[in-house]
Formats: structure tokens, C-alpha cells, sequence
């Protein structure tokens, strides 16, 4: 069956109905909309839009707008708990779990109604968010949200139950690094290739290979870290600053994740793409840090801030270096149509992304020797060695 879009779903009985659930009110009635697409995510899987029009009430007309998004069934989104669940956010909204989220700080968009279309696919309708501060943002107030972020996730650490929803994201690190294995086989297999010499210059691919050879190890460390309930896709196109608070948007990724982890979005997705000049990681690091601490202690939570610097470092080495960097950008710059789609989403040229910049591979090196002491001496020892025999490997074939 041909999917049902906007232009054809739309009438003007169906748009003033919700229109009057937005304004709380009845007697709404529209007078005309427009339809325009939400351009410039990286959520291929799904279709934004924005409806604005004009509407009439008690003699008097005012401007109106919505955001509505759709998703589709799709048969490798079909795992309840699973890495992309298409049905995820729409059962968010629906279970009431984002109505009032812990800590105060954090909320997310007002849904307004979610309907199954006869194709299948679920319409989500929400309010459209207006920013206070504007683009950019000044770097500072990346740590007032990592201080909500921190309140959120703190509140699961000091007697708030965590969900136990079916269809919330569990092991979610693990399953996005696993998704990465082709693509690492392709890394492995041609070190030469323009393209991985660009995103992987130097001594990034044998660091990143001992990563790979030992993630399992790396994983079971960060498992075992308390855990809290989690956006997990935090980051800047995400996120709306709104009257001193901190509106989320996409919350497909929510489900269980390791205290830490929810920085990390913030931090490397922000600067990896293009929100905060990549100068500005080092500075990122620390204040968001901070700012998060500081979140968790206003939860009332005083545990060890190396707990939480193992959730964050740890899942920031597996999480874009492997599983973005590799897993998801290096085969969609190999095909012409993906990297195509990837430049225009990220508003950045194709060659601009293949190339990752100095500043950020110092960056994620600098977080090694770090990680290493994080993880222990078993784990240390093991991944050093991985480490070594790759690089010395790729040296071998690079003088052949």
C-alpha cells in the first residue's frame, strides 16, 4: 500500500480538532496550512513536517503551527528492545513516560495525538518548539543542559524506579558497535583506501582495531556501571533551550544506558556534527562534565565521579570513533546516493566530512590512556597489546 503523506492525510475538520487539543480550547476553527518538510537530521527513518497555517476563534484570526512525524513499519526496526525501534517514540508518548520526566529540567515536546494511518505508519503530532538563545549557543550553556541532563539521570540513582518497558532500548552501546562489524572488516581489509586513510589517519586505524578486538571485554565493564534511564541521542539539533529548561526532541534512542553515557551525545555528536567548533571539544569536555556532576548531585547522588568518568569515556571511544565514525559515516561515504544524503543532512561537503579533524582525533586520543586506567589492568594490558600488533601490522604493510 502507497504511503499516506501530509498532503493527502490533511483536512481542515481533522487539523482544527487538534488544533483545539493544542490551545486546550473548542471553537477552533482552521482557515488554510501549508505543509512544509523538516529538512537536515540524520533520522533517515522517518519523515518530519511542519504545518502552519492561520485559524479563526471568537472573530479573530491567529497564525498556528504543528510538527508532525511519521514513521513506517520497516522489517529491520522490528525488535521491541533493539537499536531502532520504529515504534519507540510514538509509545513514549503514548505510555506517558516523557510527560513528566525526574529532575525537572529536562521535558519533552507536548504530543498532541498519535494515530495509525491505513498504510501502517504512525502519525505523531506535536507542539513545534521555539528557541530562546538561537543558533549558535554559546558554549557555556551546553553545561547548564548537562546539569539537566545530570538531574534527569540522577533521579534513577536516588530511589527512582527505572521503566521497564518492552520497547525501551536495552544494551543499546553494545548492539550499535556490533552493527559496525562490516564495515570494520572493510577497514580491516583495505587500510589503503583514500577514504578510511581520511576519516582514520596515522595510528587511528590500530587504535581503533584493538578497540574493536577487545570490545566485548570494554563492554562488560560498562554494563556493570549503575544505570540510569536515558535520551541517548542528547545531542545539539536535538536539543531547545525554552524558558530556562531543556527541550528534548527524537527520543527513538531512550532506553536503559550506564551513568555517563548520556554525555556523550552531547559532547562528540555536537562537535562531530558541526554545532560547536571542534577547537572547543577539550572545553566541552570539562564543563559538561562538570555540569553533569553537579546534576547528579542535585539528585542527591554522591558517588564516585570515576564511575561516571568510565561511563562517559569508555562509551565515547565505542560510540563515535567505532560505531558512527566507522559503523555508520565510512559506508555511507563509499556509496555516491548516501553520501550524497549524509552531505546534505549534515549541511557540509562530502570531503569535509571524510576528513576527521586533527583537533578531534587528538581529542578521542587523548581519552585512551584515560580509558586505560578507567577499565583496569586486565583490560589495560590486553587492549595495550591489541593496540601494538595492529599498529605494527599496518607499518609492515605500508612499507610493501
Amino acid at each position: 500500500m502507497k504511503a499516506i503523506g501530509p498532503q493527502q492525510g490533511l483536512n481542515r475538520a481533522c487539523l482544527s480538532n487538534l488544533l483545539g487539543k493544542a490551545l486546550g480550547r473548542s471553537g477552533v476553527k482552521v482557515i488554510d496550512w501549508k505543509v512544509k518538510q523538516i529538512l537536515g537530521g540524520l533520522e533517515f527513518d522517518s519523515l518530519v513536517y511542519r504545518i502552519q497555517g492561520n485559524a479563526r476563534e471568537a472573530g479573530k484570526t491567529f497564525p498556528w503551527s504543528l510538527i508532525l512525524k511519521i514513521f513506517s513499519p520497516s522489517e529491520k526496526l522490528l525488535e521491541p528492545s533493539g537499536l531502532r525501534y520504529w515504534k519507540r517514540e510514538a509509545l513514549a508518548y503514548q505510555s506517558g513516560l516523557l510527560h513528566q520526566l525526574p529532575g525537572g529540567n529536562l521535558t519533552a515536546p507536548i504530543c498532541y495525538e498519535v494515530s495509525e494511518q491505513p498504510d501502517g505508519s504512525l502519525w505523531i503530532w506535536l507542539e513545534d518548539i521555539q528557541e530562546d538563545l538561537g543558533t549558535p549557543w554559546p558554549v557555556e550553556h551546553y553545561a547548564v543542559v548537562a546539569r539537566h541532563l545530570g538531574q534527569f539521570n540522577g533521579a534513577y540513582l536516588t530511589g527512582q524506579a527505572l521503566p521497564d518497558e518492552p520497547w525501551l532500548a536495552r544494551n543499546w552501546l553494545r548492539k550499535y558497535v556490533g552493527s559496525a562489524a562490516p564495515a570494520v572488516d572493510f577497514l580491516r581489509s583495505n587500510p589503503r583506501h583514500p577514504c578510511v586513510k581520511n576519516l582514520c589517519p596515522g595510528d587511528t586505524q590500530a587504535q581503533i582495531l584493538g578497540f574493536w578486538d577487545e570490545r566485548n571485554a570494554i563492554l562488560e565493564t560498562v554494563e556493570k556501571l549503575p544505570q540510569v534511564f536515558c535520551h541517548q541521542d542528547a545531542f545539539r539539533k536535538n536539543l531547545f533551550a525554552r524558558k530556562g529548561k531543556t527541550v528534548a526532541i527524537d527520543w527513538g534512542y531512550l532506553g536503559i544506558a550506564p551513568v555517563g553515557a548520556e554525555l556523550v551525545a552531547l559532547v562528540a555528536g555536537s562537535i562531530s556534527l558541526f554545532e560547536v567548533p571542534v577547537d572547543q571539544v577539550q572545553e566541552m569536555d570539562r564543563i559538561c562534565f562538570e555540569g553533569y556532576l553537579q546534576g547528579l548531585h542535585d539528585a542527591g547522588w554522591g558517588g564516585d565521579p570515576k564511575i561516571v568518568r568510565t561511563g562517559y569515556a569508555v562509551s565515547c571511544l565505542l560510540r563515535y570513533p567505532i560505531a558512527a565514525g566507522i559503523g555508520e559515516t565510512l559506508p555511507a561515504l563509499l556509496n555516491k546516493e548516501s553520501r550524497t544524503q549524509l552531505a546534505d543532512a549534515l549541511d557540509h561537503p562530502a570531503e569535509e566530512i571524510e576528513k576527521t579533524n586533527p583537533a578531534l582525533i587528538s581529542y578521542y586520543q587523548s581519552l585512551i590512556p584515560e580509558t586505560l586506567k578507567l577499565l583496569g589492568m586486565k583490560n589495560l594490558l590486553s587492549l595495550v597489546s591489541r593496540i601494538g600488533v595492529h599498529t605494527l601490522r599496518l607499518r609492515i604493510q605500508g612499507r610493501n
